[in-house]
């Protein structure tokens, strides 16, 4: 009889759903609109970027290797004699337009920095996701392209 009420709860409630998580790794580039005020013991810089990319190793079902994003950004740097601090937000579209929040970071560190996901269509709802990345920039006839691969750490 308790395994036969038991059954019959079951029908009503769900299990518990587990969570799914993994590694995933990203490269992307873009060129960068920048501009820069200068104070002579401080430079503050807005820019926008639009970056192309793609996945590169992925632990978790929901992210394919070889899928691509288009990810657009906007963000602000500091440059004083306490150091330099560099962050913004991105709004990420995948191939089939799912959606993504991405916030980055970094300080004093040079080109490497922090990201941290949060899911907002599709797929990508109740994902979160902490990522380390590299920033490597280059310039070329005036313009400043980005070059960022990212490993992240993600959970739906």
């Amino acid at each position: 009889m308790r395994l036969i009420f038991i059954l019959f709860l079951s029908m009503f409630f769900p299990l518990a759903a587990h969570a799914e998580s993994g590694v995933v790794e990203s490269i992307s580039g873009g060129p960068y609109q920048v501009t820069t005020n200068d104070f002579g013991d401080s430079k503050h810089t807005v820019f926008t970027i639009k970056l192309v990319g793609t996945t590169l190793k992925s632990d978790v079902s929901f992210i394919k290797v070889g899928s691509t994003f288009i990810a657009e950004c906007a963000g602000s740097s500091t440059v004083d004699g306490r150091g330099s601090k560099v962050e913004g937000t991105c709004l990420v579209t995948d191939g089939e337009g799912d959606k993504y929040k991405l916030k980055f970071s970094r300080a004093n560190s040079g080109t490497g920095g922090v990201q941290t996901w949060e899911g907002m269509t599709g797929k990508y709802v109740g994902v979160k996701g902490d990522c380390t990345y590299e920033h490597r920039p280059q310039a070329h006839n005036g313009t400043v392209y980005g070059i960022n691969p990212a490993k992240c750490m993600v959970t739906k």
